[in-house]
């Protein structure tokens, strides 16, 4: 892709950025966790527009309509409530989440607003029961610190997240519930970034700022983009859902050559036609791409289908355009009948003779489609049911009447190479309006007083402070001043946990633990500090602490003392440790006399494996070179 003046182009680029929270859900008190195991409920809902206060219906909401999706909502009992499918009202806010965009809000240095109002969200896409999502400005005008300068935060919000897609078809789409209603963070900033990589630099400096709360979840799909993207001349087009932020610089490239390519169509257009002469003068070819050897069109009229083919004056060569690396214009066109009718591709006269059709099939639908070569006429051709196929003539003729104009706004969806589709209109206001099963929410002085006081540190002083002042080494330091855990972990050091085993275990431990197929969501921080205070009282060695807390985790309402009965892990008495080494040394005195204390390492892995979890590693150590110094009479 060449390189483009990016100043000159004028380009302007805002981030949406999502993060969902590590909490319950916002309206309920559901857990927030992901399922892939069978669900057992199943809810089927049709969206139908409805007139907003304005008086007027969503342009989104009635291209959905029109496509007449039936949407189906898997569910868990035990995991999802009413709340979800949208059979009860909602509860007011979970106090951990809304506390934490509080605490965003204050690093943001953003003003936060007095009355929170929660407001309804008109969701056309069905990935909501409700057909609406709830949300609720917490906080305006803030600041990023970026590059030395402050980027503006224009809003800060609180909403709750939709469900997930599991299956997408024309006619149905599957959701799961699973997602619906966990806590959702939206940054956005002003347009005021003018380049691809700073793009890419602002949302990982936001996600490093979310981070820092401790309430961020990780892994792929908690955290989304929505990139707005505009160029002089053109107008803000929506990225929707950016997940790659390796690609995110890369996706604003592309959406910015996109528009500069559509800016030089529109130019070329209005030398050789005027809007008045595009119209939706389809005609029936079916006849004559029956007879071709194109196996789509044979095949389609065969099941009953119509080939229709459409003159379009002036847009000759147009077609075939290159707007994005590898994604023609043609392509464009394509992506609004597959977005609004399902309708899988077209064919167009720029890239035919080709698919079965020759010169003399092109040149028979060039005469029965009334194209003239001195116009620079093309074509469109489109094979669908009849009612369909007219359908989508009209909405090529709309389409193609926008490139006069330029660049349409609109909401667009990332693809894997980089590029973006169609997906919908860009939604207007008409779409807010307010939730009422919640009362406003004031915000509290003294609330929001008491977070500022308890800020996080940044990155940076966390890493000064664990290297200078608790001596970690360099990857637990690294590791541990964006982690999850780097509050807990702050907390527990200042009561006297010794600080580099304390952020083994949690950075190191517990991910061991998952590995091994623990449900370490079950492992409460109240876990880990009765544990670790096991172990400091000397009633549990270092070695057995993994061992209990997996253990822990299989039966997490048992008290801590059952768990250590079970698990055998109760340390052994000075006396009962003398005794094992003992026993293992006069079992191997053979190899003791005859390598004497080469022969240290092999006795004590036999000491370890029978020892494990009773006895720390120090101890068996000392011990068994006194027993063999005993029995050998050299050290």
């Amino acid at each position: 892709m060449p390189d483009l003046d990016y100043l000159a182009l004028g380009l302007k680029c805002g981030l949406e950025c999502h993060q969902q929270l590590n909490t319950r859900k916002l309206f309920c008190n559901c857990p927030s966790v992901m399922r892939e195991d069978a669900p057992d409920i199943l809810v089927k809902r049709r969206i139908r527009p409805v007139m907003s206060e304005l008086g007027e219906y969503d342009p989104a909401a009635l291209e959905a309509y029109q496509k007449g999706q039936t949407f189906a909502y898997q569910a868990y009992s035990d995991t999802t409530c009413l709340v979800e499918t949208d059979e009860e009202p909602v509860r007011p806010f979970n106090a951990e989440a809304f506390d934490t965009v509080l605490e965003v809000a204050l690093l943001l240095k953003a003003h936060l607003v007095d009355n929170i109002y929660v407001m309804r969200k008109m969701v056309v896409d069905g990935s909501t029961t409700s057909s609406f999502q709830r949300t609720a400005l917490i906080a305006t005008n803030g600041c990023l610190d970026f590059n030395g300068k402050c980027l503006g935060i224009d809003t800060i919000v609180l909403e709750e997240d939709a469900a997930r897609p599991v299956v997408r078809g024309d006619k149905e789409v599957v959701y799961r519930l699973d997602r619906q209603g966990i806590p959702l963070i939206e940054i956005a900033t002003l347009p005021d970034i003018h380049s691809p990589e700073d793009a890419k630099k602002v949302a990982l400096k936001i996600g490093e700022l979310l981070r820092l709360t401790g309430k961020a979840r990780r892994g792929l799909g908690t955290i989304r983009q929505d990139v707005n993207v505009s160029i002089r001349g053109g107008t803000r087009v929506e990225l929707k859902g950016v997940q790659e932020l390796d690609l995110l610089d890369e996706f604003v490239r592309r959406e910015a050559q996109r528009q500069a390519a559509l800016l030089e169509i529109r130019g070329e257009l209005l030398k050789r036609v005027k809007e008045a002469d595009l119209v939706p003068n389809a005609l029936d070819v079916s006849a004559l791409a029956e007879g071709s050897a194109c196996k789509f069109f044979a095949d389609g009229v065969r099941q009953g289908k119509k080939v229709l083919g459409l003159r379009l004056k002036g847009f000759k060569g147009i077609l075939g355009r290159e707007v994005q690396p590898g994604r023609r214009f043609g392509k464009e066109l394509a992506g609004y009948l597959k977005a609004r009718l399902g309708i899988a591709g077209l064919l167009h006269s720029d890239e035919l003779p080709n698919y079965g059709l020759t010169e003399a099939d092109v040149k028979g639908l060039s005469r029965q489609l009334g194209l003239r070569e001195d116009a620079l006429d093309a074509f469109v051709l489109v094979c669908e049911e009849p009612g369909k196929a007219e359908e989508a003539m009209k909405i090529l003729v709309e389409r193609c009447r926008q490139a006069l104009k330029g660049v349409p706004p609109e909401t667009r969806g990332p693809l894997p190479d980089g590029n973006n589709e169609y997906l919908r209109p860009l939604p207007g206001a008409a779409r807010m309006y307010p939730e009422t099963d919640l009362p406003t929410v004031k915000t509290d002085a003294a609330r929001v007083e008491g977070l500022r006081k308890n800020l996080p540190q940044s990155a940076e002083e966390r890493l000064r402070f664990y290297s200078k002042e608790l001596k970690l080494g360099e990857k637990l330091a690294n590791e541990m001043k964006l982690s999850n855990e780097a509050r807990f972990f702050a907390d527990l050091v200042k009561r006297g946990f010794e600080p580099t085993s304390t952020a083994v275990l949690l950075l190191e431990g517990l991910t061991k633990l998952k590995r091994e197929g623990v449900d370490v969501d079950n492992v409460s921080r109240e876990m880990v500090e009765r544990v670790l205070s096991a172990q400091k009282e000397g009633v549990l060695v270092k070695e057995a602490v993994l061992g209990v807390l997996g253990a822990w985790a299989k039966k997490p309402a048992a008290p801590f003392e059952e768990i250590m009965a079970e698990a055998g892990a109760s340390r052994a008495s000075d006396v009962e440790a003398l005794a094992i080494v003992q026993k293992i040394v006069a079992r191997n005195e053979g190899i003791i006399k005859e390598k004497g204390m080469q022969s240290f390492q092999a006795v004590m892995g036999e000491v370890m494996r029978e020892a494990r979890g009773k006895i720390p590693g120090s101890m068996v150590s000392g011990l068994l070179k006194k027993e063999i110094e005993a029995r050998t009479g050299r050290k």
